[in-house]
C-alpha cells in the first residue's frame, strides 16, 4: 500500500501536459431565482486531503450557501460527484471512514476473490508480479493498480442515479474533469455513468488504469486541470466558491530523495493548471485553501477523515466573504427542497443478464459465476459484487464492470469484460533462500511461463525451471472440462532434486540428493473458489547420490515410484505469507502398488497438514497441525517423511528428521509491527510440539520435542522474508533467514 502511496504522488508529473482544451459540454439548467447570483462549487483535486471538501460543504450548508452547479477533478470529482447525486454530509462523512483504503488500492487482487486455480500460484515461490511475455516482448498493465476494487465501491455508490442519462439531471449540475492521455486536453464529462466519470478523473497516470469513454483514454484530470474554474463558468456559475486542497510545494531542505524531487515536479505542473483557473476567478469569487499538518500528506488516504475539520474551519474563516452568498432561512429551505432527490431509488427487478465477453473464456463458464445473480428478483447489490468478484478473481481480467440497462421495457445488468491488455502469455521470476547453519543453506531461482485462456474452457499451460541447490524442471496442463469448466484432467510432469540429511546430534553426517523424474496424470473438480478434489496416479524412476558423508549411512540405490492418490483441498486464507484469517487445509492418500504400476514397495500413507488463522486487532494467532503416517508397509527412502526447522519444530536444521511418521502441532501469535522500506512488516513467537517416529504411534508424545522461536519478517513484491531465532527442548538451537513462504 504504501509504494503504491509514493508512486500516487509521484507518477503524474512524469506526463508532460499542455494548455487545456476543453471538450464542448452542454450547461444545466441553474437552481437559483433571479435576486441572486448561481453559484458554482469547484472541487479541486489532491488525493487524500480531499476529505477537506466534505467540511467545506458542511460549512456552505450551515451558513445557507446554495450550490447550482458542481465541477470537480479527482478526488473532488469524487466528492462533488457524489454530493451531486444527493448524497448528504453525514453521508459522504461515514463514506470516507468505511472505505478500506488498502484493499481499495492493492496492487493484486484480494486472494479471497481468487479461484482456487489462481490461489494455487501461491505454493510457488514466485514473485506475485506477472508481466506479459508476447510475442518474445516483456508487457506490463497500463496502471500498477487496475482498480476493481475502487470500480465496486463507485459503482455501488452511485447506483442509486444510474438510471440518469445526464449530469444535469442530478440534484445539482456536476462535471467531472479528466485528460485524455493521448491528446493532453481536457475532457468534460457531462453524462453517462456516473461511477466511470468519477473513476476516469481520478485515474493517477501509470499508478489506477485509465478509463475509455467514447474512445478516448482518460486519466486523472489534475495534469491538465486541477480546480476546474472555467468548467463551471461554462455551466453558467456567476459567482465561484473553489475550494483547493493541492499538495503544498516542498522547501528546498525537504527535497532529499529523487521521490521528492519527482514528487515536486508534480505539484509544480498541477499548479501551472491551476494558475490559468485561478486567473479566471473575479473580485466577488471566495477561493478556500485549507490548512493542513505537516505530517498530513496527499496520500495519507487511511486518514482521510481527519481532512473534514480543516475543509470545515477554512470555509468558516470566510464567512464574511460569504455572508453575501447566504440565503435567509426561509429560502434556503426552499432552495433544498427544490433540488428533490435522485438517490429516492428501488432496487429495479433484474430481468436480464447481457455479457460483453471479447475473450477466448466460454460464455457458459462465465456465467455459472454469475450464478448467484437471480434473475426476476429486485437488483441485490451485494450478490452483483460477490458475483462479479469470483470473475475476476480468474485473473484473465483487466476489469469487470456492470451496468444497469433498459432493453424493451425490460430491466437488466450488463457485464463487461476488458482483456487483459498484457496477457495471455506471462513470465514470472521467483527466488527461495534459507539458512540455519553453513551446512543447512537452500539457495533457488526459478522461471515460470504460464498461458492462460488456450481455449474457451480456459485451459492453461505452464512450465517452471528452478536452478540451485534443489533443481527442478516442472510442466503441466491444466484443461478444465465442461459447459461450467468444474471438471478438469491435469496431467504434469517433474523432474526434481531433494537434499535428504542425517544428522548425528546437531552435527550433519551425511547428505544425499535424490533424482527423480515423476509422470502424474489427474482427474478432479474445483468446489467453487475455496476447494477442489481430484485423484490419479503417479509414476517415476529416480536415483540416489551421496554429497557428503559416509555412504554405509544412506543406501545409495535407484528407485522406481507408482502409486494411486486422492487429495481433498481446502484454501480461504487472506494471505499465505502472514495470514490474518482464514484456514488452508490439505489431506491426501497415496497407494504405491508394485505389481500394478511397478513400483519397488506396497505401502499406504496419509498426509494431513491445516492452518488457521484469526486476528484481534493487530494480533493474529495462527495455529498449524502436521499428521504424515505410513500405516501399511514400509515406505522406501524417497517417500519418507522429511520434518525439522523453522515452525517445523524450531531449533532443528531443516528436515533433520525423516521417518516414516510425523506428527507436530503448532501456534504462531504475532502482530504487524508497522512498515519496514515501505512493505508490511510483522513480529510474533511460536511454539511447536512433535517428532517422528519409525515405529507405530505406540510411543506416542512421550518422545516429542518442544521447540519455540521469535521472528519478524517483512512481505515484500520478491516475497516473505523472515528473520528468526528457534530453540529445541533437545538443546538444539538455531538462527534462521528465510526468503519464501514458511505457513
Amino acid at each position: 500500500m504504501s509504494l503504491i502511496k509514493g508512486l500516487c504522488c509521484a507518477l503524474p508529473g512524469l506526463i508532460a501536459t499542455g494548455l487545456p482544451a476543453l471538450a464542448q459540454q452542454d450547461a444545466g439548467e441553474p437552481v437559483q431565482s433571479a435576486e441572486r447570483p448561481a453559484i458554482g462549487l469547484v472541487l479541486s483535486g489532491g488525493a487524500a486531503r480531499g476529505g477537506a471538501h466534505i467540511g467545506a460543504i458542511k460549512a456552505l450548508e450551515e451558513l445557507r450557501v446554495p450550490v447550482d452547479y458542481i465541477s470537480g477533478t479527482s478526488i473532488g470529482a469524487a466528492i462533488g460527484g457524489l454530493y451531486a447525486s444527493g448524497m448528504t454530509v453525514a453521508e459522504l462523512e461515514a463514506f470516507v471512514q468505511e472505505i478500506d483504503w488498502e484493499a481499495a488500492f492493492l496492487n493484486t487482487t484480494p486472494r479471497e476473490l481468487r479461484s482456487f486455480r489462481r490461489k494455487r500460484d501461491d505454493d510457488l515461490f514466485l514473485v506475485s508480479q506477472r508481466p506479459g511475455f508476447n510475442d518474445g516482448e516483456f508487457e506490463l498493465p497500463t496502471g500498477v493498480v487496475q482498480g476493481q476494487v475502487i470500480d465496486l465501491i463507485l459503482s455501488r455508490a452511485t447506483l442509486p442515479v444510474a438510471r440518469l442519462a445526464s449530469f444535469d439531471d442530478l440534484a445539482i449540475p456536476f462535471r467531472a474533469v479528466a485528460g485524455d492521455i493521448a491528446t493532453g486536453e481536457a475532457v468534460v464529462l457531462s453524462g453517462g455513468d456516473l461511477g466511470r466519470a468519477i473513476r476516469a478523473s481520478m485515474a493517477v497516470p501509470a499508478v489506477l488504469t485509465p478509463m475509455e469513454i467514447d474512445g478516448r483514454l482518460l486519466v486523472d484530470g489534475g495534469i491538465v486541470m486541477n480546480l476546474p474554474v472555467e468548467v463551471a463558468q461554462t455551466m453558467g456559475a456567476e459567482a465561484i466558491v473553489a475550494i483547493d486542497v493541492t499538495d503544498t510545494l516542498s522547501t528546498r531542505e525537504e527535497l532529499r530523495s529523487v521521490l521528492d524531487i519527482t514528487q515536486q515536479l508534480t505539484n509544480l505542473l498541477t499548479r501551472f493548471g491551476s494558475a490559468e483557473q485561478l486567473a479566471r476567478l473575479e473580485s466577488g469569487d471566495v477561493l478556500v485553501r485549507p490548512e493542513f499538518g505537516e505530517e498530513f500528506t496527499a496520500v495519507s488516504f487511511e486518514r482521510m477523515s481527519e481532512t473534514v475539520q480543516a475543509g470545515y474551519d477554512a470555509v468558516m474563516a470566510q464567512r464574511d466573504a460569504l455572508e453575501a452568498f447566504a440565503l435567509e432561512p426561509a429560502e434556503y429551505q426552499a432552495y433544498r427542497a427544490e433540488l428533490g432527490d435522485p438517490r429516492d431509488f428501488e432496487p429495479p427487478q433484474i430481468d436480464f443478464l447481457r455479457l460483453d465477453n471479447q475473450s477466448p473464456l466460454a460464455d457458459s463458464i462465465i456465467e455459472h459465476r454469475l450464478g448467484e445473480i437471480e434473475l426476476g428478483e429486485p437488483l441485490d447489490v451485494d450478490a452483483v459484487e460477490r458475483a462479479l468478484s469470483r470473475v475476476y478473481g480468474l485473473e484473465l481480467y483487466q476489469n469487470v464492470r456492470y451496468a444497469v440497462v433498459e432493453d424493451d421495457g425490460r430491466t437488466g445488468l450488463e457485464v463487461d469484460l476488458r482483456e487483459r491488455s498484457w496477457g495471455p502469455n506471462y513470465l514470472q521470476l521467483g527466488l527461495e533462500f534459507s539458512s540455519a547453519s553453513d551446512e543447512d543453506a537452500l539457495v533457488g531461482l526459478a522461471a515460470s511461463y504460464l498461458r492462460t485462456a488456450i481455449n474457451e474452457q480456459g485451459g492453461e499451460l505452464r512450465a517452471t525451471l528452478k536452478l540451485g541447490d534443489e533443481p527442478e524442471f516442472q510442466a503441466s496442463l491444466h484443461q478444465p472440462l465442461g459447459a461450467r469448466g468444474m471438471f478438469f484432467v491435469s496431467p504434469s510432469v517433474d523432474f526434481q532434486s531433494k537434499s535428504l540429511h542425517t544428522f548425528i546430534e546437531d552435527d550433519l553426517a551425511s547428505e544425499v540428493l535424490l533424482r527423480e523424474g515423476i509422470l502424474e496424470v489427474a482427474a478432479g473438480r474445483e468446489l467453487a473458489d475455496w476447494g477442489e478434489i481430484r485423484a490419479g496416479l503417479r509414476g517415476g524412476f529416480g536415483e540416489a547420490s551421496l554429497r557428503v558423508g559416509d555412504p554405509t549411512i544412506f543406501p545409495l540405490e535407484d528407485f522406481r515410484r507408482g502409486e494411486f492418490f486422492a487429495r481433498l483441498s481446502f484454501d480461504t486464507l487472506d494471505n499465505v505469507s502472514f495470514p490474518r484469517s482464514g484456514a488452508l487445509a490439505t489431506s491426501e492418500w497415496r497407494g504405491s502398488r508394485a505389481a500394478a504400476l511397478a513400483a519397488d514397495a506396497d505401502y499406504d500413507q496419509l498426509l494431513l497438514k491445516a492452518t488457521w488463522a484469526k486476528t484481534w486487532g493487530q494480533y493474529t494467532l495462527a495455529t498449524t497441525v502436521r499428521y504424515d503416517r505410513t500405516f501399511r508397509g514400509t515406505a522406501p527412502v524417497n517417500a519418507a517423511h522429511r520434518f525439522g526447522g523453522f515452525f517445523d519444530l524450531s531449533g532443528l536444521n531443516r528436515n533433520q528428521l525423516w521417518g516414516q511418521h510425523a506428527a507436530r502441532l503448532g501456534a504462531n501469535w504475532y502482530r504487524r509491527i508497522g512498515d519496514f522500506a515501505l512493505f508490511p512488516a510483522f513480529a510474533g513467537v511460536s511454539m511447536e510440539v512433535g517428532n517422528v517416529w519409525n515405529e507405530e504411534f505406540g510411543s506416542g508424545f512421550d518422545t516429542a520435542i518442544f521447540g519455540t522461536s521469535i521472528w519478524a519478517g517483512v512481505d515484500t513484491p520478491v516475497g516473505p522474508i523472515y528473520a528468526a531465532y528457534g530453540r529445541a527442548d533437545s538443546g538444539q538451537d538455531a538462527f534462521y533467514v528465510f526468503l519464501g513462504r514458511v505457513f
